[in-house]
């Protein structure tokens, strides 16, 4: 199987590292929030992300939900919101038979509704 140029590639690489990139800096800037929590609230969740392990596992927690929700948002918001928390407005195109459906006509649920709009 041929390698899709780099041009196909990179809507993918953005729309992975972006997230992850965001996914991070909300994880820390809620862990930056925990002594401004009420109570012993904050004492608590500080001692929980203390552990590597733990702060690793609520990182990735929280880009899987940053991404979940940009997606779930993605046909709602202008393309230039998209582009910030996401990389890329363009759906990435795969090899194999995404690449087949791409040129069978298949498009995306987010450009369909970017196109009615």
């Amino acid at each position: 199987m041929d390698t899709p140029p780099i041009a196909e590639r990179v809507p993918g690489y953005l729309r992975t590292y972006v997230p992850v990139l965001w996914g991070s800096v909300v994880a820390v800037v809620l862990r930056g929030l925990l002594p401004h929590l009420p109570g012993d609230v904050g004492t608590a969740l500080g001692d929980w992300l203390s552990s590597e392990a733990m702060l690793a596992l609520v990182t990735t927690a929280t880009i899987a939900a940053w991404y979940a929700l940009w997606r779930w948002a993605e046909p709602r918001v202008p393309d230039w919101l998209t582009r910030l928390v996401l990389g890329s407005a363009q759906t990435p195109v795969y090899g194999g038979h995404h690449r087949a459906a791409a040129s069978a006509g298949y498009t995306s649920v987010a450009a369909k509704a970017r196109h009615r709009a």
